[in-house]
């Protein structure tokens, strides 16, 4: 699992280095005076924005606990936190010591159970975060094969977007990601492990759905209400099929977005809509969807593998070793 060396170099990264020199950092000597308890209170005035209830929440008295604050931004020698502003807020130094503390307190305190845990029973966790059609794909053999090889292994299994994933890896609630993003993140290393082509999921009695047709085009979905299932919260440029699509120059007459897969090929089954999906979501309901392929240039998703930086756990490699056995088996299928 990623350990102390990884904390080190998430600490002490060139990215966070420079950032912070960027803002107003002094000198890197003062890391050796930071405390851990002072990201903690730290994360606790994020929280609440007020200095008595944070003081509260962490159980130490006011006066010691804005000191601690102080003595933090003293340290840093910028300022985290704009005591002037109503309601009080973070400055944007803040925001990004914010974001740097978040990581390293997670790491820690997955560090400790981690251990706590190891030496209780000689345990080692793998916490897996995925999109939920890998579930029909590569992942469940993966899993059994690495239970096989390590029985001392437990694995946790987290149904997330890509980008939650990225999160997770950097925080350290995360150790490997399986999704469809790309992303350019100094301290992720991503590897694509499987370039899946997209199909139209279509209701069983669609008059596009009749088995003769070889493939779709956009310009047959022209008229048809398109179901994305992509997360709305992270916003609409962010879905790698509207992107496609714009690449295309191809506009949807209708559009509906809902947060999952399931629910998508649920509105198409009801004759609700059409749906563009990777190939591999059709294991999960075909009873009334129809699949058929899009022939259009670039109707393909890269499936990434996402890790920490620099982790070269044996565990990641017996992934990535039955991973490349089970990609290799399908494609001569």
């Amino acid at each position: 699992m990623p350990g102390l060396a990884l904390l080190k170099s998430l600490w002490i990264c060139k990215e966070a280095r420079s950032r912070i020199m960027a803002i107003g950092y002094p000198a890197p000597g003062i890391w050796r005076d930071m405390e851990i308890r002072q990201l903690r209170y730290f994360l606790a005035l994020c929280r609440t924005l007020n200095f008595t209830r944070a003081a509260e929440e962490v159980h130490i008295a006011q006066p010691p606990f804005s000191r601690q604050i102080s003595n933090l931004e003293d340290e840093l020698g910028v300022r985290l936190i704009d005591r002037d502003a109503r309601p009080m807020r973070l400055t944007a130094s803040g925001v990004f010591f914010q974001e740097r503390a978040q990581e390293i307190v997670g790491r820690i305190d997955r560090l400790k159970s981690d251990t706590v845990r190891f030496g209780r029973g000689g345990r080692q966790t793998l916490r897996i975060g995925f999109e939920v059609y890998a579930l029909y794909g590569h992942l469940p053999p993966v899993i059994k094969h690495l239970r096989d090889l390590n029985p001392q292994l437990d694995i946790d299994l987290k149904v997330m977007s890509s980008e939650e994933q990225i999160l997770g890896i950097r925080n350290g609630a995360v150790d490997v990601g399986l999704g469809r993003e790309p992303v350019q993140d100094e301290q992720i290393d991503q590897i694509v492990i499987r370039r899946e082509p997209y199909v139209v999921a279509l209701a069983r009695d669609h008059p596009l759905a009749s088995a003769d047709r070889l493939g779709l085009r956009f310009a047959d979905l022209a008229q048809e209400t398109i179901v994305r299932y992509h997360d709305p919260a992270v916003g609409r440029r962010s879905d790698p099929i509207v992107r496609m699509m714009e690449r295309a120059g191809f506009v949807p007459i209708r559009e509906t977005a809902l947060g999952d897969v399931f629910g998508a090929l649920g509105l198409v089954a009801a004759e609700a809509g059409v749906c563009i999906v990777p190939a591999t979501v059709r294991r999960m309901r075909s009873d009334d969807v129809r699949y058929v392929p899009l022939n259009e240039e670039g109707a393909f998703t890269d499936i990434y593998l996402a890790t920490a930086k620099d982790w070269n756990s044996p565990i990641l490699q017996q992934t990535r070793d039955e991973l490349d056995r089970l990609v290799a088996a399908h494609e001569k299928a």
